[in-house]
Order: structure tokens, then C-alpha cells, then sequence
């Protein structure tokens, strides 16, 4: 990344402050109205837009348009208005166009910030190609249960992991190329399910996952959204807005303030693209007091800084250029490491992966594995299917359906077993018993459909050799015939390389590493717990020791890696606070991955201060308090061994004052409410 002047800040306040003097306020309003990209065949909306632009009153586009018309538009920004201030055109970003990564819960399951901080990358890159400088993203949510309608889009359960990979996400979305390009990112979480859900911890987790990120990956942007105004007691029914500004706090875009300014003058702008702003009637209300000048100068400053920042007043104008001939090889090679790490071996034992010669005749059996349309969702792009992994990696296989195609017709159940299902499992049960490893696929399902149920039932007499894949974005650990299978992998919605990928696990040409992200529960029991995964090796902890220091606990065990394979492997450490709210809650803290030989022995190292330790109250005050606290560490949440450790007065007071010494230390401190 390019390294900035030393007197990069004070340049770039005087530039900003000089600026901001001789603009009017209409000019100042104009700064925060997007309007959505004209469509190329709209001439009306496409004059309506150059308009509004020469008068000073268009900050920048969102959403697709035609790169070509951005460039004349930009051309105009910067000649025949008179400030000359250049455009933004932002859009939302997603898993990418000519190579599609994982989903996000898929990215959550990797446990892997520098994978997605790479695939981020390529997301970028291609919108840049594309003339974006803006990305309403990464937008984070999180899941409370894994039969969620949206689970594909959101980051799992825990706040921590959801945390570590939107900075990842942010560090990648705002990686500056080779060329100079560069991109303003958007931390969103404006989910309407941080508020449509029951749970007194969701508002305390949104708080945390903005104030982490912020410290660590600062985005050039942030849409708080709505934040559930009863952080004590679960009372959902009423929210407010949160702004996150002030004195040591976040300096870029703020997209809470754009709110308030909108509600003060008679508007809703509570959620994305945040465009449609009317200048007219925040004029007016900057005219009789509902808005001060000093809150629109705040909101203003901050989104020409970020124009200079992107260097958009150094530039000499946008030329109308062909979009870059990009080699994909690049893009999906980022795409096959995402996918790999996103897979997760639920269950192994007996040990039938990886297949070897000794895994006899392969038989592959469901629609599933050559369905090209799953690892994508609902994206218009197919990705690779397992059957095209098999064939471009050469390994030799048999394939029945298993079931009768269905077309899933309006008013019909897809699932039900139909006659023609009798025929299909048959055959695929003689099949099955002449086979040596059996590999039944499942697509988009929540749970299993009568006729899937009666499949595997079949199979499962016949030959108890059974590796279990899951395709769809939920993963699934089923009962058949009163006990589980031996083997299940998940690999749900992993993008272009999807069927490379699971390939590449089967075979044993990468271990798998990758651990759920959300507790399976089966009938209102927890049954495969967060961050459960396998290896091909085995791995085990020492004793786990914990030490009190100054401003922090030190905790301290020791992986061992005692199988005879390499493999990486995902050290979790658990937390439950004293008393309040938040008894009896455990929650992730931290963690690690390790890889490590067979063999091979690692001690490992947490330091756990106030960040961890502390908890947002009502009004958004960040507190750290002494008592008692369960710490875990362990390779899953069920896999944890609990050691308590009281926390003094005088070492929370002094986490504190550590913390204070941290980056933006006010992003905990003066959060507040503005609406």
C-alpha cells in the first residue's frame, strides 16, 4: 500500500476546511444526495442526473450503470460545476461477477481472516475494473439458529468471529493495487434482524462488532442502522439510531448523521443505498434551526475528506476506457482457497476420508453433485458441481440419481416420496451394495424431506461406507435409522470453485480446517456444538493455566498435534461475565489457528483485556467490571475446559485506563444515541 506524506492530515484538514468555507449550503447538502445510476436507455433520468449535478447538488451515484456514462458525469463534476468537487459512485458489493467466492456464512465457517481478507481482494479489484469507489459493504449480520430463512448472508452466531472478518473484509475491500487504485468501504450493520430478533445480548454485540472493527480495520464509512434501545432487559420494542462522531472518535462517513439530518428535515433515510436525500427540504431545515450548520459542516467534512482520500482532486479527469483485460487465474485460485477452508468434516469414524485405494469403487449418488447452480445460491452464475471437480481432478467414479427428478412445480412438494422414488432408490441401493465408499450429496434443505430420509435409510442397510455431503447453505448432522452417519462433510454455497474444492478435501489434496460458525440443534437439543470441526490428524490441549497480570489475564495452554498428518487447527477461547445480564452466557472471546505436523507440539498464548471483558450498557457507555469470570479454552464450545478467575477492582480500573490508550479509544466511550 502506498505510504502517505508525513504532513498527509494537516494537507488534507486544510484542504477540506478551505473547501468547505466557500460553499454554500445548498452546494453543502448536495454532498450528501446519491442518486441511483440512470439507466443508459433512460434519457429522461440521465438529464434529470446531469442537472442536478451542474447546480452542485449531486455528491454521487449507487447501484449498476453504465461505466461510460459515470466518466461523462464525473467530466462534468469536475469541469462545469463550480467547485469542480468530483463524484462517488458506490454500489453493494458482492461475491464477485466473473468468479463468484463463498457466501458469507461460508467465509464465517473458514475461521480464516487473511482468506477473506484475500477474497475481499478480488471483490474490489473487479468493482474498481467496473468504475466504483464506493462499497456498501461489508454488511454483517448475525444468526441465531441455523434454520435462520437468511442464513447464507449472515456471519454466524458469535460477534467476535463475525468481528475478526469484517476487518478482514474492510482491509481487503480498502487494499490499495499495484496502479493506485483504492475503494472506501462500508461497515453495515443496518440488518433489520440486529432489531426484528428476541435476545437481550443482539444490541450489545452490534455495539462491539462496530466499536471492534472500527479500532482495528477503520472503514471509510459506517451505517449504524438501528440499534434495539433496551440493552438490559430484551425489551425490543423500541430502537434508535446510534453516531458514532466526536472528539477521538471515527472520522469518516457516518451514515447515522445523514439520517439524523434527513429525519430533522421530514425524511426517512434509514437504509441502504441511503440515496434519494431531498436538498430542497434540508435546505429548509437549515433555514429555521431543525438542522445547525455546525451538524451539516460535520456531516459535509467528512465526505470530502473521503474524496481526498480516494485522490479524486488530484485526478486529472476520468477517461472513458475499456474495462482491464484481467486473467481470472488469479481470481480463482483467492476463489479455491476460500472454498477449501470453508469446508467442514462434521463427522469421521470410522475414518473414510480422505478416500484412498482402499475406499474401493466410488459411488456418487444425488442430483446434488451435478447441480452447477448450488454453490452459487441465488446468484445468476453456476459455479463448478462436485461431478465437474471429480472429472477435471480424474477421479474415477459411478453415478445414479438416487431419487426421481423433480421440477418443483407450483403447489407441489418436492419432498414427498412418489412412486417413481421406489425404482430409484432401488437401484441405487444394488448400486450401493457393490461399492466401496458411497457419496450421497444433498441440495438447499433445512432439514431432510421424507424421500431423502427413505434414501439414505436404504443406503444405510446395504452399506454403512456412507460420506454424507451437504450442499445447501445449512448444514446438516441427520439421525438415520437411530444413529448418525459416519461421515459428513458441509459444503454449502463455496462459489466458482466449489466443486474443485470439495475434491481437493476428499482426496486429502488439503485437509480440511473449517469449523461451524452457528451450534446445530436437532429437536431443541444442541447437537454438534459452535466450532466443531475434524482434521485428518488428530489434536489435543495440555493443561490450561491462567495468570492475573496488571491490565490483563494471560492465558496459556498447549496444542498437540499426535496424529501423523499436518493439519491446522482452530483454539477457542470462551468467556462468561459475572453477574447482570449477561449470567450464564458464554461467549467466544478469541481465538487461534495453528497449523502444526504430525507430531508437533505449540504453546499458545491469549491475552484477554478490558475489550473482552467489558459490556455496553443501556445509554452505550462501555463499562469493565470486577468479579468473578469463567474462562474456556478448547477446540470447540462442548470441548472447553472452564477455569474461574476473579478480576479485582484495581485490575478492571486499570484494563480501563489500558484501553484508553488504545486507537479511538471514544469509538467505547461516547457512542450516542440521535434518535
Amino acid at each position: 500500500m502506498a505510504r502517505r506524506p508525513t504532513d498527509y492530515a494537516a494537507e488534507r484538514e486544510r484542504f477540506v476546511e478551505d473547501l468547505l468555507a466557500i460553499m454554500s449550503v445548498e452546494e453543502k447538502v448536495g454532498q450528501l444526495a446519491l442518486e441511483r445510476a440512470p439507466d443508459p436507455a433512460d434519457t429522461d433520468a440521465i438529464d434529470r442526473v446531469r442537472d442536478q449535478l451542474r447546480r452542485g447538488q449531486l455528491s454521487g451515484l449507487v447501484g449498476p450503470g453504465s461505466p461510460a456514462e459515470f466518466a461523462t458525469l464525473q467530466s462534468i463534476a469536475i469541469e462545469e460545476t463550480r467547485l469542480g468537487i468530483p463524484l462517488l459512485y458506490a454500489a453493494t458489493p458482492g461475491r464477485g461477477e466473473a468468479v463468484i467466492m463463498p457466501s458469507p456464512f461460508a467465509l464465517a465457517a473458514s475461521w480464516a481472516p487473511e482468506v477473506v481478507e484475500r477474497a475481499a481482494r478480488i471483490v474490489a479489484a473487479e468493482a474498481r475494473d467496473r468504475g466504483k469507489n464506493w462499497l456498501l459493504g461489508p454488511s454483517v449480520a448475525l444468526s441465531t439458529s441455523h434454520a435462520d430463512k437468511d442464513l447464507s448472508a449472515s456471519w454466524g452466531a458469535s460477534g467476535l468471529l463475525a468481528r475478526c472478518l469484517a476487518s478482514a473484509t474492510v482491509r481487503g475491500l480498502q487494499f490499495e493495487d499495484q496502479d493506485g487504485g483504492s475503494m472506501l468501504a462500508c461497515l453495515r450493520v443496518d440488518d433489520p434482524s440486529w432489531t426484528g430478533r428476541r435476545g437481550a445480548h443482539l444490541p450489545a454485540d452490534q455495539l462491539r462488532l462496530v466499536a471492534g472493527v472500527l479500532r482495528e480495520s477503520p472503514p471509510a464509512s459506517v451505517a449504524l442502522g438501528r440499534i434495539a434501545s433496551s440493552l438490559d432487559n430484551g425489551d425490543h420494542s423500541t430502537s434508535a439510531t446510534f453516531a458514532i462522531g466526536g472528539p477521538g472518535g471515527f472520522e469518516g462517513i457516518d451514515l447515522a448523521e445523514w439520517t439524523e439530518i434527513a429525519k430533522a428535515a421530514g425524511q426517512d433515510l434509514t437504509g441502504a443505498p441511503y440515496a434519494d436525500i431531498s436538498v430542497a427540504a434540508v435546505v429548509a431545515a437549515v433555514a429555521d434551526g431543525r438542522v445547525t450548520p455546525l451538524q451539516l459542516d460535520d456531516a459535509v467534512r467528512k465526505v470530502l475528506g473521503a474524496k481526498y482520500d480516494l485522490g479524486l482532486f488530484r485526478s486529472a479527469g476520468p477517461e472513458e476506457t475499456e474495462t482491464p483485460d484481467r486473467s481470472a487465474a488469479g481470481a480463482r485460485t483467492v476463489a479455491l482457497d476460500a472454498a477449501r477452508h470453508a469446508i467442514i468434516l462434521l463427522r469421521n469414524d470410522p475414518a473414510l476420508l480422505p478416500l484412498s485405494i482402499d475406499s474401493g469403487e466410488i459411488l456418487v449418488i444425488g442430483q446434488a453433485a451435478g447441480d452447477r447452480s448450488l454453490p452459487t445460491g441465488v446468484l445468476p452464475q453456476e459455479g463448478a458441481s462436485l461431478i465437474d471437480g471429480f472429472d477435471t481432478r480424474e477421479v474415477a467414479h459411478n453415478f445414479v440419481p438416487g431419487l426421481a427428478l423433480r421440477r418443483n412445480q407450483a403447489g407441489s412438494s418436492s419432498g414427498d416420496l412418489i412412486d417413481a422414488d421406489h425404482m430409484a432408490i432401488g437401484m441405487a441401493s444394488e448400486a450401493a451394495r457393490r461399492a466401496g465408499t458411497v457419496i450421497v450429496t444433498l441440495g438447499e434443505t433445512s432439514t431432510l424431506t421424507a424421500a431423502q430420509q427413505t434414501l439414505l435409510e436404504a443406503l444405510y442397510a446395504v452399506n454403512r461406507s456412507i460420506v454424507l455431503i451437504t450442499l445447501g447453505a445449512r448444514p446438516l448432522d441427520p439421525d438415520i435409522s437411530g444413529a448418525k452417519l459416519p461421515c459428513i462433510i458441509h459444503a454449502g454455497q463455496l462459489g466458482s470453485m466449489s466443486g474443485h474444492a470439495i475434491t481437493d478435501v476428499l482426496t486429502g489434496e488439503f485437509a480440511p480446517c473449517g469449523r461451524l460458525p452457528i451450534p446445530l440443534v436437532d429437536r431443541g437439543r444442541v447437537g454438534l456444538t459452535f466450532g466443531h470441526g475434524l482434521n485428518y490428524s488428530e489434536f489435543g490441549l495440555g493443561q490450561t493455566t491462567t495468570e492475573l497480570g496488571h491490565d490483563r489475564l494471560i492465558v496459556s495452554t498447549v496444542l498437540h498435534n499426535v496424529g501423523g498428518h499436518e493439519g491446522t487447527e482452530t483454539v477457542q477461547l470462551y468467556l462468561r461475565r459475572p453477574g447482570g445480564r449477561a449470567q450464564g452466557r458464554t461467549e467466544l472471546a478469541d481465538f487461534q489457528r495453528v497449523s502444526l505436523g504430525g507430531g508437533e507440539t505449540r504453546q499458545i498464548l491469549f491475552e484477554v483485556g478490558g475489550n473482552q471483558l467489558g459490556r455496553f450498557e443501556r445509554d452505550g457507555r462501555f463499562v469493565i467490571e470486577p468479579g468473578t469470570y469463567e474462562v474456556s479454552v478448547g477446540l470447540s464450545e462442548d470441548r472447553a475446559h472452564a477455569i474461574e478467575i476473579a478480576v479485582p477492582k484495581a485490575v478492571a480500573d486499570a484494563m480501563g485506563k489500558a484501553r484508553a490508550s488504545e486507537p479511538l479509544p471514544a469509538l467505547f466511550g461516547r457512542l450516542r444515541s440521535v434518535g
